[in-house]
This record gives structure tokens, C-alpha cells and sequence, in this order.
């Protein structure tokens, strides 16, 4: 691609916006032909280049970061919600039924359920998802003739539907404590790490944006653990592990290693390089476990937290502890980062019994679109995501402020209604890389 001039450059233009970390009126955004921010400003400058797209009454945010996708387990969206004879209704059964489906998706049903999954986060504002991938080899575990068939089935569906993936390839080992994996189980796994990190090294040396992701201590011994953190560490990769979903979970660990997940992934090397590390769900820790996740990421899943009966995530407690906060989508039974980010709140108010539980030196509002966007940026390795600035891509989303949600409000309420009362349904336009994909 040849360098950009002043003639490739275009400008957008909206009612309000976060341009960096200052809410402008008519913030306006320059872009180059490879899609880069170049300037930012406050009104439209009078040297801007002839073509400036005015996007209207809008409200010009940055693309949103969805740190944490499951993308096939969309296929069981309303198919787990009614109680069967001796079903005891927790998480442990809902596994089930989502492994049931896990077992039946062939390459042409992982690339065809992804592809809506993708395009529904577009839709709604999302314009990078972190892709915690476990379906690698066929049902009965056999790996395909290319072992990242499936893996390249999600990239190939986030490029067609245009929004960013960063691939966190899962190493999953084994069903619990001295017990193999379950016949269910057999496709998440590679067999040794030698064979997973072969893998990984196919899909780095073409690229694309990885991060390892031993899913669990409950599916990933302590050997394995070590060896996937000093791989990370070698190639400077993000490392994204569940940790404390369920109590069950921390039981569990605490019977095969004395220690808490938290203290096994230290132990291990997983948390050796600050900020490197994310702990999915993170919702049942210890005061020990708040301290070494300091300096690293939490990535919240609320709406799927509640469907399952995890627990309420103690996002206060990670604040004060200097723990950057995301979101993820998860189970993807919602896909709607307002709804997870507006949950991260309410479910505090109800835990404390009071209101903007989240509210710092910025307003809730604000809190809770940065925790959508740089967290989710932060927690993926892609620094240059989630900030509207000179020299990152223009990802972006717009909210139009004339949806019936946000219509007659005065202009200075519509950002705090659309966060902490609305839905992604008021996001009308996105943007990645500069080119418009809604």
C-alpha cells in the first residue's frame, strides 16, 4: 500500500463525542486512506479536506472491545432455560447442554454460527473481540488435516463480517484433577503442549493477532500452566484464563494444590509481566488473590454471570486495587456491551444498597465506556484500540441521538441515559479501520 497523502484524508463530524479522553461538542475526526486517525479536533478546522461525512446528531464514541466471546455457544441462545426431570439447574447443567451442541458443529457450522455471532456485535458498537476458542479438532478428538481448521473457520468469518479478532487459542487438558478429559471433551484438546504450541506458532507466523488462554486450573495442571507462561513471556503474548467462576472451582483447586486459582496462575509464571494477564470472571476471591491481580485485568461478563448463577463480580474491590476492568460477551446469549457495562453497576447498587458504586473523578457513565473500550483494548494487547487519537485506527460507533431511547432528551443527559438505562440498539453507525460496516 503506498504512503497516504492529503487527498486520501476525509473527516467525520458529529453532535458530541470522546475525542481521547476529553467529551468535545462537534468533535471532528481526520482519517487517512489506510483508515488512521490524523487529527482530532473540536469543530470542523478550516483546512479540512473536501470531503467531510457530517454524521448528525450523533454521539461519536470508540469502537467497543469485547475482551471475552464464546462465539458458538450463540447456537444455544433460549435452548437452556426450562427445567428437565432432575435437573438441579446450575451451571454444572448447563455445561452439559452447551457441550451437547459444542459436539455437534462441524467446519461449516463453527464459521456459520460465528458469522452471526460477529455480525451481531457490529451491529451493536463492537468493533474487536477477543475469541476464547476451544473447538479445535473433530468431535471424537481427531484433528482435522489442518489442525487449525477451526480456528481459521472464526478468522475467516471476523474477516468477512469486517470486525477485529484477536484469536485466544484455549489449552484444555484434561476434565478435572488426576481425571482424563470427558468424551465431550475430547475436541477441546491437543494432546500434549508441544502440539498446541505448534499450532499457535502456524497461526502467529501468518499474523494474526493471538493470545494463549489455558482455560482453567480445573482444565490445565500446574506443569502445563508453567510451560504455556514461559511461551507468553518468550513471544510477548496477553494470557487469558477463567478463574474463580464458582466456588465449586476454588474447592476444587484448593483440594489438588493447597492455593486458590488465583495463587496457581502466580505460582506458575502466568502473572510475571504486569497488565499481561486476564482473569475471566474473577467473582469468588480471596483478599490474596485482589492483590496479585493487581497491575493485571478482570474481564466481567455480567449478563452471562446472571443467566448461570455465577455470583456478582466485586468490581469496586478490583478498582481499588489498581485491576483494570473489561467486558466480555461470553456465552453470547446477549451481545449488547451497554447492557454488560450498565449490569456492572446495578449489580453493585444491589450488593451495597446504594447508587454510582462505580463513579470516580468521572461520572458512572464515563467509567463504564471506558471499562467497554481501553479495558477491553488493554486486556487484548492492542493498545491502539479504544482511544479516538491521532495515530490509532478509526474504529468508532456512533449513538443517534434522535432513537426514540435517547429523543427530547437534552444533550447532556443522553450519554449518561444511553449507559446506564439504554441498549446498543441506539448505535446506528460503526466504523473499523475506517470503513463503515453499519
Amino acid at each position: 500500500m503506498t504512503e497516504a497523502t492529503p487527498d486520501d484524508r476525509v473527516g467525520y463530524l458529529a453532535a458530541w463525542g470522546l475525542l481521547g479522553d476529553s467529551w468535545v461538542e462537534r468533535p471532528y475526526v481526520e482519517v487517512d486512506g489506510r483508515g488512521v486517525i490524523v487529527r482530532t479536533a473540536s469543530g470542523r478546522p478550516a483546512d479540512a479536506p473536501i470531503v467531510v461525512h457530517d454524521l448528525g446528531r450523533r454521539l461519536l464514541y470508540p469502537g467497543l472491545v469485547n475482551a471475552h466471546s464464546h462465539a458458538f455457544q450463540r447456537a444455544i441462545r433460549g435452548g437452556t432455560h426450562r427445567r428437565g426431570e432432575g435437573d438441579p439447574s446450575s451451571f454444572w447443567s448447563w455445561r452439559e447442554a452447551m457441550y451437547r451442541v459444542a459436539s455437534s458443529l462441524g467446519p461449516d457450522e463453527v464459521y456459520a454460527v460465528t458469522r452471526r455471532c460477529y455480525a451481531e456485535m457490529l451491529r451493536a458498537g463492537i468493533t474487536c473481540v477477543g475469541e476464547f476458542h476451544y473447538l479445535h479438532h473433530a468431535p471424537d478428538g481427531t484433528p482435522y488435516a489442518d489442525p487449525n481448521e477451526l480456528s481459521r473457520q472464526v478468522l475467516r468469518a471476523g474477516a468477512e463480517v469486517g470486525i477485529r479478532v484477536v484469536l485466544l487459542e484455549v489449552y484444555y487438558a484434561r476434565a478435572g484433577a488426576d481425571r482424563p478429559p470427558l468424551a465431550e471433551q475430547r475436541r477441546f484438546c491437543d494432546g500434549t503442549v508441544e502440539r498446541y504450541l505448534a499450532r499457535v506458532d502456524t497461526l502467529r507466523g501468518e499474523g494474526h493477532a493471538i493470545g494463549l488462554a489455558p482455560h482453567s486450573v480445573r482444565a490445565v495442571p500446574l506443569a502445563a500452566l508453567s510451560e504455556l507462561a514461559a511461551y507468553a513471556r518468550a513471544h510477548d503474548l496477553v494470557i487469558h484464563a477463567h478463574v474463580s467462576e464458582q466456588g465449586r472451582e476454588n474447592e476444587e483447586c484448593r483440594a489438588e494444590h493447597g492455593r486458590t486459582p488465583t495463587e496457581v496462575f502466580a505460582d506458575a509464571g502466568c502473572l510475571a509481566r504486569p497488565g499481561s494477564f486476564t482473569a475471566v470472571h474473577a467473582i469468588h476471591l480471596a483478599d490474596r488473590d485482589h492483590e496479585l491481580l493487581a497491575g493485571h485485568n478482570v474481564c466481567a461478563c455480567p449478563t452471562t454471570e446472571a443467566d448461570l448463577g455465577d455470583g456478582i463480580i466485586p468490581a469496586p474491590r478490583h478498582r481499588q486495587h489498581g485491576t483494570g476492568l473489561a467486558l466480555g460477551s461470553d456465552s453470547n446469549a446477549v451481545i449488547d456491551l451497554v447492557q454488560e457495562a450498565r449490569l456492572l453497576e446495578m449489580h453493585e447498587r444491589l450488593r451495597a444498597h446504594a447508587r454510582l458504586c462505580l463513579a470516580g473523578p468521572e461520572p458512572v457513565a464515563r467509567t463504564l465506556l471506558d471499562i467497554a473500550t481501553v479495558g477491553g483494548a488493554r486486556a487484548l494487547g492492542r493498545p491502539e484500540l479504544g482511544r479516538l487519537v491521532p495515530g490509532n485506527p478509526f474504529d468508532a460507533c456512533a449513538a443517534d441521538l434522535d432513537h426514540p431511547h435517547l429523543a427530547d432528551l437534552p444533550d447532556d443527559q443522553a450519554h449518561d441515559a444511553l449507559w446506564l438505562s439504554g441498549t446498543a440498539a441506539a448505535i446506528d453507525r460503526v466504523f473499523v479501520g475506517g470503513v463503515r460496516r453499519r
